[in-house]
């Protein structure tokens, strides 16, 4: 029997990884040997995979002094019982700490300088909650006949020149070895609140974040792969040195051989990005209305991201390179997660208007504060307010819209 850690933190690890379904056998086996410990541990698995709990402790994260907290923890010193009393104390001394990770939920939502911090958000939300995104896509055929994915059931869902496209477990994929004739051209289309894996042709695999397209053959064939994608994409892309693989949106083009990457090209976003996790690509900026290259390539590594400008009245667009410090965050989207660290107020109510399709709207000038830390995006909008009332942002929600004071 395989023992169980006693590292609360490895413990809270296992259970997030449960709650994702990504746990390895050993993990699984790590997980339910500590459960079966004893009675405590596994009242304590059991209520944290109750819902009601789940929303109670939420309520109670928006109103915990984190900080105080953590430098009491780090001094030695118990937590007063007036800051923060959680059901789940009683049965474990070290839940709280389990609660936190398991959950994903705690202090994400800090100011980088708490001085800034001068109030609580007076928020206010409408009875109706609105659920996160889900997989789902819309599949648009070559003679322009759509097919929407969340409700299929597996199997052959269409066949295009020869190439069998068939539903597995909500993931679409292509199966070219009896291609005939010329390749016949698909999208896929996420709108807001969706998101989608496919398998392309050519065994490459793509993951669409909400508000995004990609258009492709059914086949590849001829010297190159060539797709065009809308919004937000990840790119894992299996190697044929003799047909490289050519990403184009509306302002560049990206050649790539066998690498993995991920193109943030939302047209309400300033700038295009493209970041490189395996292999290398060329980046070659292009005008939106001739095509013609403006601005030289670049070549990227590992560890890089291209930043494309948009041009405006004032300035030119520009290329630039940067390290990319945390990997992770750039595709946190596609492991299930919104990682905010750093990132403004602005830029998060757009991924928020994507993932919960909703309108956000701003009265008056709020503050850009900047954001801290992650969370999953598996959870009700609800609860992500509940945690943003941590933050000196006035908010309402109505219906479908949010209002940022």
């Amino acid at each position: 029997m395989t023992p169980f850690p006693n590292d609360p933190f490895h413990i809270a690890s296992l259970i997030t990884r449960s709650r994702q379904g990504a746990l390895t056998d050993d993990e699984q086996a790590q997980l339910d040997a500590w459960i079966t410990a004893s009675e405590e541990h596994h009242q304590l698995w059991m209520e944290l995979n109750d819902p009601d709990v789940q929303q109670q402790n939420v309520a109670a994260m928006a109103q915990f002094d984190e900080s105080g907290a953590l430098e009491r923890f780090l001094a030695g010193k118990p937590v007063k019982d007036n800051v923060y009393r959680m059901r789940f104390l009683r049965t474990w001394k070290w839940a709280a700490a389990i609660l936190v990770l398991a959950l994903g939920i705690t202090a994400y939502f800090f100011l980088t300088d708490h001085g800034q911090q001068t109030g609580r958000m007076a928020g206010k939300t409408s009875s109706q909650d609105i659920p996160p995104g889900k997989n789902g896509a819309i599949l648009t055929l070559a003679d322009g006949s759509q097919l929407v994915l969340d409700s299929m059931v597996n199997g052959k869902v269409a066949t295009q020149n020869g190439t069998e496209i068939t539903l597995n477990d909500n993931e679409l994929v292509y199966d070219e070895t009896s291609s005939t004739g010329e390749a016949a051209k698909n999208t896929i289309t996420t709108p807001n609140g969706r998101q989608y894996h496919v398998t392309l042709p050519d065994g490459t695999e793509v993951w669409l974040n909400a508000a995004s397209s990609i258009e492709y053959p059914v086949a590849f064939k001829g010297e190159e792969r060539r797709v065009k994608i809308t919004g937000e994409v990840y790119f894992d892309v299996t190697n044929r040195s003799w047909q490289p693989f050519v990403v184009e949106t509306d302002r560049m083009k990206l050649e790539v051989l066998g690498t993995s990457f991920n193109v943030n090209a939302y047209n309400n976003e300033q700038t295009i990005q493209t970041t490189l996790l395996t292999g290398a690509v060329k980046v070659t900026p292009v005008s939106a209305n001739t095509g013609d290259h403006k601005i030289r390539h670049k070549i990227l590594v590992p560890g890089q991201t291209a930043v494309l400008s948009k041009p405006d009245a004032q300035t030119e667009p520009s290329l630039t390179v940067t390290e990319t410090i945390d990997p992770g965050k750039i595709t946190a989207w596609k492991n299930g997660l919104f990682n905010f660290d750093g990132v403004d107020l602005f830029s998060v109510m757009r991924q928020l208007e994507r993932w919960y399709n909703i309108n956000v709207q701003y009265i008056g000038k709020p503050e850009n504060v900047i954001f801290k830390g992650k969370m999953h995006r598996n959870t009700n909008l609800s609860d992500v307010l509940k945690v943003l009332e941590t933050m000196d942002v006035d908010f309402e929600l109505k219906g479908n819209t949010l209002y940022i004071k």
